[in-house]
């Protein structure tokens, strides 16, 4: 195959929701397109990915997968899918959940294209003998966000380790950096005082984002700093159980609970620091959140658990800590919060190293390395 033909290319997201994992189909099938490959996006018609490609113009193919990633109907959406595939030519189907790569895998079989798959956190995909069978026949290539992910493949799910390739997730610098009129006006949204430090936190409620443990922390920073703000952005089922931690813990009117937004990217405009606080279990590997701080020129505090630690240099750029330490993550913010040249230092280094490592030309180029690798 020439190694500068454009492709046909179909990228699946079967979930209901808008995480990271949207997030990064979307801005792949953007960044592909504009490099003049064929993009389709296949995904359920209620989500955010399927708006946001009809209105950049890339092509979506809506299919009507189940919620919360069921068995339902899962061989009529093979056959829809072979038959798409078939019908438009399709270099190379590009999974990334758990029911779509069910639903390529065969989809690709039956149209004899290749099948790759990005496998986005740190979990076993081999459940039942249909995932044993495609993930050893009917994937050609693994594409994954962290090391612990790779390590994981090959020791639960016998994977063929060179079948697997270490991606980073990536970002486009020009399109996330800091802007002075957008943390103006989110900050007077949200009556923020220009002398006030705003520590924040963006990721869906749940509870492997961990932000228990840092409203947990922040009655110590409240009382070291009183000219201080926590804003945790973002939605779900622990939505109600954190505003009653806040109030119960005596920090609610300093505390700010937006909710979900769709500008998410414009709210790390606002914060002065950047908390992270996963907890192991849940899979977290590699999230956006912090990569859009990285963008943003943020001093970050975050905890150890999966592949987090890849976008902070210890002392450098800002701290790891170990999962659920409360003291250690109050104890961090507040040495952020008092020293000002710090924060401006460490946030120079996080954009430094988002531009070294983490934008998403790298992170295309490298795909599209993997799909000429395995196309070949």
């Amino acid at each position: 195959m020439t190694t500068n033909k454009p492709l046909n290319i179909l990228l699946l997201n079967a979930l209901d929701i808008y995480g990271g994992g949207e997030f990064f189909v979307y801005q792949l099938a953007k960044i592909l397109t504009q490099k003049d490959h064929k993009v389709w996006v296949s995904c359920r018609k209620d989500n955010i990915i399927y708006d946001r490609c009809l209105n950049d113009g890339i092509g979506v193919f809506p299919l009507d997968y189940p919620e919360h990633s069921g068995k339902s109907d899962l061989w009529k959406n093979s056959r829809i899918l072979g038959r798409f595939v078939k019908e438009n030519k399709i270099d190379i189907v590009h999974s990334n959940t758990n029911y779509d790569r069910t639903a390529g895998a065969f989809a690709a079989k039956f149209a004899g294209v290749r099948h790759v798959s990005n496998v986005h956190s740190f979990h076993s995909i081999s459940h039942n003998l249909t995932h044993w069978y495609r993930n050893k026949f009917l994937i050609h290539h693994f594409m994954v966000d962290g090391v612990c992910t790779k390590d994981l493949l090959i020791k639960e799910d016998k994977i063929d380790p060179a079948k697997i390739t270490l991606l980073h997730l990536g970002l486009d610098p020009e399109q996330n950096k800091k802007d002075p009129e957008t943390r103006k006006q989110i900050r007077n949204e949200f009556n923020i005082k220009d002398d006030e430090i705003l520590v924040g936190n963006a990721a869906r409620m749940v509870p492997f984002k961990g932000q228990e443990y840092l409203i947990r922390a922040y009655p110590e920073v409240m009382k070291a700093f009183p000219k201080s703000k926590l804003m945790v952005v973002g939605d779900g089922e622990l939505s109600g159980m954190l505003h009653k931690l806040a109030d119960e813990l005596g920090i609610s009117e300093r505390t700010i609970f937006p909710g979900f937004r769709s500008d998410i990217k414009s709210m790390y405009s606002a914060f002065d620091i950047y908390a992270h606080t996963s907890v192991e279990g849940g899979g977290e590997t590699f999230p956006y959140a912090m990569l859009h701080a990285l963008a943003q020129e943020l001093p970050m505090v975050i905890t150890r658990v999966g592949d987090m630690p890849a976008m902070v240099e210890e002392g450098v750029n800002g701290f790891v800590l170990e999962d659920k330490d409360v003291k250690g993550i109050s104890d961090k913010i507040m040495l952020l919060c008092g020293n000002e040249k710090l924060r401006k230092e460490m946030g120079k280094k996080s954009y430094e190293l988002m531009l070294k490592k983490f934008t998403v030309d790298i992170m295309t180029a490298n795909i599209e390395k993997v799909y000429r690798k395995v196309l070949n």
